[in-house]
């Protein structure tokens, strides 16, 4: 789980409450939580939802006729970096071919854009991933790049904020109708 970018004044305003929106790095699930406390700055020019590992896996870019070989660095399920001599600028749509070591097989990627190039070194954005890639990629990520245990070590569990509100409507509820009983009470004696 991933701490995920604010969207829209709702979730600027409610993270003044230490609700905050997160992202399954796993399978993609976007979600509000409320952990009291603790806030989530966001270091600057950092964007991503999904976070990076680090991998070496042979890769391909093809962009129209022209086609290069490159070596993928770094990977998640939306993107990627990869070394290669192709010259491609930045905006260019490319089909990226990933080969996910010897028993994952080969995952391509039929849209992506790259985002920057620099010495060597290109940053892609994955915009059009099919179901079947997208779960080979999490499977693949989740089996060796992440760790298997269930999260962070002495990381409290968060509650969704649909109950920390039931339960504090339910409170309110409770002293509203212990104050109308005790005035009821001093007033029939």
């Amino acid at each position: 789980m991933r701490r995920s970018s604010r969207v829209g004044a709702f979730e600027r305003l409610i993270s003044s409450l230490y609700v905050y929106p997160f992202r399954c790095q796993r399978c993609s699930h976007r979600f509000r939580a409320l952990n009291w406390g603790h806030r989530y700055p966001h270091p600057k020019g950092e964007r991503r939802d999904y976070e990076r590992v680090a991998v070496r896996l042979p890769a391909r870019l093809t962009a129209g006729t022209e086609s290069a070989d490159a070596e993928t660095t770094d990977l998640s399920v939306s993107g990627c970096a990869v070394r290669t001599d192709a010259r491609f600028p930045p905006g260019t749509e490319v089909r990226f071919t990933v080969k996910l070591g010897a028993s994952g097989g080969t995952v391509e990627i039929a849209e992506a854009v790259v985002r920057a190039i620099n010495e060597g070194r290109a940053s892609l954005q994955f915009v059009h991933v099919g179901v079947d890639e997208q779960r080979r990629l999490a499977e693949y990520i989740q089996g060796v790049a992440l760790p298997i245990s269930g999260g962070r070590p002495g990381r409290r569990p968060s509650f969704p904020i649909e109950v920390v509100l039931v339960a504090v409507a339910g409170l309110l509820v409770i002293f509203l109708i212990l104050s109308m009983v005790t005035r009821i009470g001093i007033t029939v004696r």
